[in-house]
């Protein structure tokens, strides 16, 4: 008798003993369905993470190459003249990347003209001719891009050989309107 209660007990005991190992692991496995579920939460949102910002990366990288393109564009034709006519033209060339202030335009595009109307452009026999550029950015702020060239030039007249002239230009690009909204220009020496 006394062996059948302590096999009663022991078989009980062990049942037990199941029961609680079987109840730790239920609650072990239900801890670690909630874990499997948030790191796939966070899983996904580091995808759409990575897709937003390469999106901003690839975004930004073609504005980037815009900007240097339409400045290099810009001092092609701003340098390119033979003619007091291509002198007077240039406003017109570059006036679908450019959207700058009547002052500004005024520094930029002189008239080439001397103090009697006359054409110094034609009188002196000047030309200007774009030789190469390289165009640098730095970084976006708000939706400006702020762009660099150095650009060389060559310069005759009809009293001088031909030189060579490097300047900078110093633009303002503005993603928004994907124009100039502000160009400087110095000389290098």
């Amino acid at each position: 008798m006394m062996k059948n209660k302590v096999i009663y007990l022991m078989t009980g005991l062990l049942v037990v003993g199941v029961l609680l190992v079987m109840s730790y692991n239920g609650q072990q496995r239900t801890k670690i369905i909630k874990v499997e579920s948030h790191i796939k939460k966070l899983d996904k949102k580091q995808v759409t993470t990575t897709k937003d910002t390469t999106k901003l990366e690839t975004s930004y990288n073609q504005a980037d190459e815009k900007a240097k393109a339409t400045l290099i564009d810009f001092a092609k034709n701003y340098y390119t003249f033979s003619s007091q006519v291509d002198y007077d033209s240039r406003e017109d060339k570059v006036s679908d990347d450019v959207a700058l202030a009547d002052e500004q335009k005024q520094i930029l595009f002189s008239g080439g003209r001397d103090d009697t109307g006359g054409s110094k452009i034609d009188n002196l026999g000047l030309q200007s001719k774009y030789e190469t550029a390289v165009g640098y950015t730095s970084d976006k702020q708000d939706n400006l891009i702020e762009t660099l060239a150095t650009v060389v030039i060559k310069v005759s007249s009809d009293t001088t050989k031909t030189i060579r002239q490097a300047v900078l230009i110093h633009g303002w690009y503005d993603t928004n309107i994907d124009k100039f909204v502000s160009i400087k220009i110095n000389d290098l020496q």
